[in-house]
């Protein structure tokens, strides 16, 4: 990423000194602009409005407090730093009210503009992120609540009813990987969540073409999703069908077979609901009354209350203990209320993950309908439900550990998870909470390697697996692997493995 920088100084010379040091900064900041006055200024960045302005105060049509205020009255968020030899404390009082960040007094030396380039360049970097971190907190939370709504759980009816009403014609379908483990590769368990994001990768790519803006996707589970798609913002240009299309491309990027339900169009919380029964029934599913026992909120809460009052417990084997009686119990019960016993202690669970612990992988794990329908004793039953109990537990367990411990060994456990996205010395520092130079020390310390060091290395390595296992393209597997710019990747890769991805890939071809 590359802040724009826009210089106002009526001091040809001085301006020239000003685009000649930001130069020196090339790598974060691009000039998209330079001005003699506030006038011309105003003109030029109505076209690129830029995120930093370095400006003069004294200067001919509009000074730098009358362009500050300016700024401001048309809601633009460019950071303004004004560089001036004028010392007036009522026009600092001004600046301070339009808005202005600092102040750098002439005559000036190198050191103050880069330290102010560089300060305010990382002020960007936190603010984008921390945005994109607000975006995707919100589009969890709105795919937990669809999610959620399509497979009969408690969720806010207004709030789905609302993300409905964005799509003007709402088509669902489920897309479903048959297996991960095809005969011609030889993928392991390891390489699922990496498959998974190239999977929504390759399909996100090819939504974001057909229906710009209008479509939702996101997991119901391990190997199925759901897709929102809204019919009226199709752009479809081809005489193929858009599945087909995709189909094929998962197909012969990921050598994975990809079955699609179309469940026609939904404009309700109800319709999504039954989409999903439908989508059930093809694979001869039968809800029936156990599944209504579901939509009784008032006893999933209550249940969901008993396991909180067992996690809070000061005995910390309580909530082994009383999710097992629990499982004993409903093997005891006759067929069907166990199947509905069971259906609601399971449901609890996914609730009480999904609200209290969404960074556990068991928060998007769905109620799998068709395995418990198809049990017929109540031990078979209690073997369907100990999965759930075996792996809230297992998670429990893992968290509660993570507490204690190290810094380090919390931060590799992090970087393994978040490798594919934003994934840097300031984020991994924050995650254990220590600052990024004590931590970054640490970490060398006990791994002798430094964390960005170890993070590109897995990167490369994921990448190393795609590039032998799959026909992405390189900048495919470069987003997929986090790195945010192909060109990077080639430069990193070839660093770390020695050869280019290219070249990587054909020698591993001609194995």
């Amino acid at each position: 990423m590359k802040g724009k920088l826009f210089i106002v100084e009526d001091q040809p010379n001085f301006r020239k000194g000003l685009l000649k040091l930001a130069g020196k900064r090339s790598a974060e900041w691009v000039v998209t602009g330079e001005a003699a006055n506030g006038r011309d200024a105003l003109l030029m960045m109505e076209k690129c409005v830029p995120d930093l302005l370095l400006t003069d105060i004294r200067m001919p049509h509009i000074d730098g407090l009358q362009l500050a205020e300016e700024i401001r009255s048309r809601g633009w968020l460019t950071k303004i730093v004004i560089v001036t030899g004028f010392r007036d404390f009522s026009y600092a009082q001004s600046a301070v009210k339009f808005g202005v960040l600092d102040f750098i007094t002439k005559p000036c030396v190198e050191a103050d503009i880069l330290s102010v380039l560089d300060r305010i360049y990382v002020q960007l970097i936190e603010e984008s992120q921390s945005q994109l971190l607000v975006e995707g907190w919100k589009r969890q939370h709105e795919d937990s609540e669809l999610r959620s709504a399509i497979m009969g759980m408690p969720c806010s009816g207004e709030e789905v009813e609302a993300l409905l009403k964005r799509m003007k014609q709402c088509e669902l379908l489920f897309l479903r990987i048959h297996t991960y483990f095809p005969p011609e590769k030889h993928y392991s368990a390891q390489d699922v969540p990496l498959l998974q994001f190239a999977f929504a990768n390759i399909a996100g790519e090819h939504l974001n073409k057909w229906f710009p803006g209008g479509f939702r996707l996101f997991p119901l589970n391990a190997s199925e999703w759901a897709l929102m798609v809204d019919r009226s913002t199709s752009r479809s240009d081809t005489s193929l069908p858009w599945l087909q299309i995709l189909t094929d491309s998962v197909h012969h990027y990921l050598r994975l077979t990809l079955e699609c339900s179309g469940q026609g169009i939904c404009a309700s919380t109800e319709e999504l609901r039954q989409g999903y029964r439908r989508y059930c029934r093809e694979g001869d599913r039968d809800h029936g009354s156990a599944n209504e026992s579901l939509l009784n909120q008032t006893a999933l809460y209550e249940k969901e209350k008993e396991i909180v009052t067992w996690l809070m417990s000061e005995d910390n084997s309580r909530l082994s203990r009383e999710l097992q009686e629990q499982a004993v119990r409903i093997s005891h019960l006759p067929p069907q209320t166990a199947k509905i016993e069971a259906l609601l202690l399971a449901a609890a669970i996914l609730r009480l993950v999904q609200v209290q612990f969404p960074e556990w992988q068991m928060a998007v794990r769905p109620i799998e309908w068709d395995s418990v329908y198809k049990c017929v004793t109540p031990e078979d039953i209690t073997a369907w439900l100990q999965g759930y109990i075996h792996e809230f537990l297992q998670s429990h367990n893992n968290w509660l550990a993570s507490k204690n411990d190290n810094p380090v060994k919390q931060a590799i456990r992090f970087i393994e998870e978040s490798y594919m996205g934003v994934c840097s010395l300031a984020e991994v520092a924050v995650h254990v909470h220590l600052n990024p130079s004590y931590f970054s020390n640490l970490f060398k310390k006990e791994t002798g390697e430094s964390v960005t060091g170890y993070i590109q290395n897995l990167r490369v390595q994921k990448a190393k697996l795609l590039l032998k296992s799959t026909d992405m393209k390189i900048f495919e597997i470069s987003e997929a692997t986090g790195f945010n710019d192909s060109n990077y990747f080639t430069h990193m890769f070839n660093k770390i493995a020695g050869v280019s991805p290219k070249e990587y890939r054909k020698q591993m071809a001609g194995k």
